[in-house]
């Protein structure tokens, strides 16, 4: 039987992961080539606020989208007793993909400067939603716990 708290559990684990790595990337970005209109508003007030605000709510964004997807991804499971494997839901996985491919073109066109940055950020969603929250479903499912 398929409990929604597994459920849950396992797509926060996949939005926290995807919250920590799309927030130190920022953060990374931010430090080392921040855009010049932070630059400047820095230089004449504190923007540690609209730093913090905008850690939190990403992070708590994709953690939402990380539960809703991970209920989605257990909908499309291909098999009633889905197994650990690289696709466990493969109709989940086509649509993760087509969705950062949708993603992927105009925002390739917005940041052309940042192209290896936003690829890298695609790759990361498509391997957590993708392939990692499918997998913490399937595996808190059958956890014996």
């Amino acid at each position: 039987m398929e409990d929604p708290f597994r459920t849950v559990i396992a797509g926060m684990i996949g939005g926290a992961l995807m919250g920590m790595i799309f927030v130190t990337h920022l953060a990374l970005l931010l430090v080392y080539s921040p855009p010049g209109v932070l630059r400047e508003r820095a230089v004449e007030s504190n923007v540690s606020n609209l730093i913090t605000m905008t850690a939190l709510v990403t992070f708590f964004g994709w953690n939402l989208l990380a539960v809703a997807m991970s209920f989605a991804a257990q909908a499309l499971f291909s098999n009633n007793s889905p197994s650990i494997s690289l696709a466990p839901a493969p109709v989940y996985l086509f649509v993760i993909v087509f969705v950062s491919v949708l993603i992927a073109i105009p925002a390739l066109i917005i940041f052309r400067d940042r192209k290896r940055h936003l690829l890298g950020q695609l790759i990361a969603f498509v391997g957590v939603f993708g392939l990692l929250i499918p997998n913490l479903v399937v595996a808190l499912q059958r956890a014996q716990i």
